[in-house]
């Protein structure tokens, strides 16, 4: 097959990626069908519920199960890593990946069994309504988190004004002239040796602020980084956080609603006791995960949308479409941007193909 770097990058990486959403679902449908979940269940949760040794049971089976995840999905991690080290050096180190890796297993073991015995007081509780109160709980955690994320952030990274006086105040004149001169913005340093260049609106409230990377303040014109930040000021005039959060929401009270109707009409069929049987919990990440899956397309439409109103913003505001089109081939080419097919960009892609992000910059100038 005769194709260039990043498109075999980008098909290595979406092949891995399915394989570990493929293995996901064939240990938990393995798990259901071969009553390995019941085993499970009757060695780790007590027989007497609901108490603290039936909860803390609950955790043990959910750790029990993701443990078994990790082992299993672990080679496709590590290859993971290693096609970023291949293919993106300067992404990424080797060190890096392995930390990151790690720190994402500490979160999955950490609030993963906190989260299941949870959910299995809910159902106990409340058998047929259970899904309101976790959805709702579980949207309320992420809100939470995107409000007290910057907060937390120089915890784990460090965060500072930006170091260039006149390009702080080139900045902030732009942000003023956008109508947002409430918006701070602070550059930082990527851990594990990364040299991404990248920049995100974070926070909600008086937490809002606008993070640039060190490498994008470092290695780009300033007429560039301009356009960066014009882009997430629009972000933030749409309050497309809150729209992200909303999406968020939506998925997962659908995705609590189709577990609750999957543990009443299926749970019977597989052994299970009710739905509050803790043997149910791959049923429910079966189910819950698939809706997500399901849902993504269209949460992508919704993206591309919302960064397509951005780039127009950026230029409306800028005036600048050389330095739009200079800064987004740029950073294309530093992520590896490949040119998909339409139907792989409806299914996959959260922002516009960098090629069709050009195109619209020359229409709208000419416009």
């Amino acid at each position: 097959m005769n194709e260039d770097k990043a498109t075999r990058y980008h098909r290595l990486r979406r092949r891995a990626l399915s394989s570990v959403v493929g293995l996901t679902g064939l240990l938990f449908t393995l798990m259901l069908l071969t009553g390995a979940s019941k085993a499970l269940r009757d060695f780790v949760v007590p027989a007497t519920p609901i108490d603290i040794a039936w909860l803390s049971g609950v955790g043990l089976f959910a750790l029990c199960i993701a443990l078994c995840h990790e082992v299993i999905t672990l080679p496709f991690r590590v290859y993971l890593g290693r096609l970023e080290w291949r293919y993106r050096p300067a992404m990424a180190s080797s060190g890096g990946a392995v930390q990151e890796y790690l720190k994402g297993t500490a979160v999955l073991l950490s609030f993963g069994p906190a989260g299941a015995v949870v959910m299995y007081a809910a159902i106990w509780a409340w058998p047929s309504g259970w899904w309101i109160i976790v959805g709702a709980g579980f949207g309320l955690v992420v809100m939470l988190l995107v409000k007290v994320g910057p907060l937390v952030l120089p915890w784990f990274t460090t965060v500072t004004p930006v170091v260039r006086p006149q390009l702080g105040l080139r900045l902030e004149r732009l942000a003023a002239r956008a109508g947002a001169a409430e918006i701070k913005v602070y550059q930082y340093r990527m851990g594990n040796g990364s040299q991404r260049s990248n920049a995100a609106l974070v926070g909600a409230g008086q937490s809002r602020r606008i993070l640039l990377s060190e490498t994008l303040v470092r290695d780009y014109s300033d007429g560039e980084i301009e356009i960066v930040l014009a882009h997430e000021l629009a972000h933030h005039l749409h309050a497309d956080i809150w729209k992200g959060l909303l999406m968020d929401l939506v998925m997962i009270m659908v995705g609590c609603y189709a577990s609750s109707r999957a543990l009443v009409v299926l749970g019977p069929s597989l052994g299970l006791l009710g739905p509050s049987d803790p043997a149910g919990l791959p049923l429910v990440i079966l189910t819950g995960g698939t809706v997500a899956l399901a849902m993504v397309p269209f949460a992508n439409f919704v993206s591309r949308q919302q960064e397509r109103r951005a780039d127009r913003f950026a230029l409306e505001v800028t005036k600048s479409p050389e330095a739009f089109v200079s800064v987004i081939r740029r950073i294309g080419e530093e992520h590896l941007a490949e040119r998909p097919s339409r139907w792989l960009a409806f299914l996959c892609y959260a922002h516009p193909p960098v090629h069709e992000r050009i195109a619209a910059a020359g229409t709208l100038t000419q416009a």
